[in-house]
């Protein structure tokens, strides 16, 4: 029996919650890109309804919101990454959530 600190431990004990930002239950890209469809979706459908009544700062709110989501999870993605070049791979997504985010702000602005 071996009473040492090892990772293995640490490990073993990390919460659900802990487990599933490391990417340990659906792997790491499954489940970030699963964080941003549920939180890029949510956008579409309530954005749509502010802009359907005209109702610009709480739009603007979630503008600001999303993209601060889209640097939250390019951190998560950095912490979690264990590929050769890093800085490749964070580009790669972060330009397909910048995107993605212009993509869904311009359909939410087509209920004028």
């Amino acid at each position: 029996m071996t009473t040492g600190n090892n990772s293995g431990d640490l490990y073993a004990r990390e919460t659900a919650f802990t487990k599933l930002i490391r990417g340990g239950y659906f792997g790491l890209a499954q489940t970030y890109w699963a964080f941003y469809l549920i939180v890029a979706a949510l956008f579409f459908v309530v954005g749509s309804v502010l802009v359907a009544d005209r109702n610009w700062p709480p739009y603007v709110g979630m503008i600001v919101a999303l993209v601060a989501w889209s640097f939250l999870l390019l951190t998560g993605v950095q912490r979690g990454y264990k590929g050769a070049d890093p800085g490749k791979a964070l580009g790669r997504i972060g330009m397909l959530f910048l995107l993605l985010n212009l993509t869904n702000i311009l359909a939410t602005l087509s209920f004028i």
